[in-house]
């Protein structure tokens, strides 16, 4: 029985789909996060005014494809597939070029993977997919072109012995393909970052504190403000901001929020941390330059936090707005249907703007959370942010007359003060022995604050801040 001999059509056909293969399980499992980023940070819409941003030809077709393509990040094995189609098209293209061109092409298929590191080198910062779609036009245009001619008159090109040899298709694809991997996964450590702060975000647009609290390791707070960020903010929401704080690298009152960043990813972490603080007008600021900073000059994130907060506001006008330029796109059919009856149910509502919120000043952190702790001084969350800022600032005169004040609120009749504020009282008290009246620090505290200074005064510095690292008093020493 002879041997089934693999046609030229088949070997191809096997070879691209086992890269397809390949490339999709990179980027669903390394950067399902960074897909979903993109969908955000795209836009698309079939209104005519979108379509006119894109007339000029031929540069405004890739820039339009690529905004269509956008719209299915937002489902990441979708987004996976068309990333890898992108890769894998250049040499499918070349391999039927190769099949119509020469002699032997079942021994010359390595060669139509010359183009995939190449790509692939460029392909993970195309953030518009405007060189992808380019590719894919140009590798298009020459095989077509191929195969018309071919349909007339087939040549059969021989190339020297050399390039036939059986273990070139072998190893040189496995080569190509081993070098694309390393473009993609270990050339660029931004690559992984860019993924990681995507997922963080991802996260924090759900609430999941407590992952973003698993993925930021104390070490990773220290080296990246945005984790940093990330990690205060998770602290903040699950009550544990008086506790680790300073652990996670708490620096100073701009510490929170990033001021003078047009980075997306600060923007819209921006607007999810007061969002958070439930403040409106400032998440409303914080979208508007995020949307600014796409390409069309809005882009799906900024879009669907405006429609939500117009809708929380009731506010009809503005929320029916913005769920309109969504039910334009390709891929918010579910999404608009969901918010249709709770804008419908505040079609006749009276907007609820606080008015008197909005003369905090967006840029001044202290200032802004300083307004919401005077109207709200029950509130919790926002008294410890603002104590928080003023220890970090080492403010020792203001957070003592501010603790006194959210006090009778929040710690009355000798309730068992936060860690951290413990350590703040006894430390000023060396000073200013009056700030402990009222107050009662636990006996566990004290004993520690006692070791602590004990082995400062022996001179044994190097130790007492590596030993009560995560307290406030390392931190005041060092920031002096």
């Amino acid at each position: 029985m002879k041997n089934k001999v693999i046609k030229p059509g088949q070997l191809l056909a096997i070879a691209s789909l086992l890269l397809f293969c390949g490339m999709w399980a990179i980027w669903f499992f390394c950067y399902r996060y960074f897909l979903i980023w993109l969908e955000g940070f795209s836009f698309f819409s079939t209104l005519p005014d979108f379509s006119s941003l894109y007339r000029n030809i031929p540069e405004g077709f890739p820039a339009y494809a690529g905004a269509f393509l956008h719209q299915f990040y937002k489902f990441p094995a979708l987004g996976a597939a068309i990333q890898s189609f992108f890769a894998v098209w250049p040499v499918l293209c070349a391999g039927i070029v190769i099949i119509r061109l020469f002699k032997e092409p079942s021994r010359l298929l390595w060669m139509a993977f010359l183009p995939l590191p190449v790509f692939i080198y460029v392909q993970f910062w195309d953030i518009l997919l405007h060189r992808a779609v380019i590719w894919f036009v140009v590798s298009g245009v020459i095989m077509l072109i191929v195969l018309i001619v071919t349909m007339f008159r087939k040549p059969e090109w021989s190339l020297p012995g050399l390039f036939r040899m059986k273990w070139l298709n072998p190893a040189f694809m496995l080569a190509s393909v081993a070098v694309s991997v390393f473009f993609l996964v270990g050339l660029d450590p931004r690559n992984r970052e860019q993924e990681e702060l995507a997922h963080l975000e991802y996260l924090g647009e759900n609430r999941e504190w407590g992952e973003i609290l698993k993925e930021v390791s104390v070490k990773d707070a220290w080296e990246n403000e945005m984790k940093r960020r990330y990690a205060i903010l998770a602290l903040s929401e699950t009550g544990q901001l008086t506790e680790y704080a300073f652990v996670y690298g708490l620096k100073g009152s701009d510490g929170f929020i990033f001021y003078d960043n047009i980075n997306p990813l600060c923007l819209n972490y921006n607007a999810l941390f007061y969002q958070c603080l439930d403040m409106p007008n400032a998440v409303i600021h914080q979208a508007y330059q995020q949307g600014v900073q796409s390409v069309p000059g809005m882009g799906f994130s900024a879009l669907r936090r405006l429609a939500d907060t117009y809708l929380s506001l009731k506010d009809y006008t503005l929320a029916k707005k913005y769920i309109e330029i969504l039910s334009h796109s390709t891929c918010h059919g579910r999404w608009v249907k969901e918010r249709l009856p709770r804008l419908e149910a505040i079609r006749q509502a009276e907007p609820v703007y606080a008015h008197d919120e909005y003369k905090a000043t967006i840029s001044n952190f202290t200032h802004t959370i300083s307004s919401m702790v005077d109207r709200n001084p029950e509130n919790r969350k926002y008294a410890d942010l603002l104590l928080c800022s003023l220890l970090a600032d080492e403010e020792g005169d203001k957070f003592d007359k501010l603790f006194r004040y959210v006090a009778q609120w929040q710690y009355p009749n000798g309730t068992a003060l936060p860690r951290l504020y413990e350590e703040a009282l006894i430390l000023i008290a060396m000073v200013d022995p009056s700030v402990m009246e009222g107050f009662t620090v636990s006996d566990e505290t004290q004993q520690r604050f006692a070791d602590y200074v004990s082995l400062m005064n022996a001179g044994k510095a190097t130790l007492a801040l590596r030993k009560y690292a995560d307290t406030y008093w390392a931190y005041s020493y060092k920031a002096n």
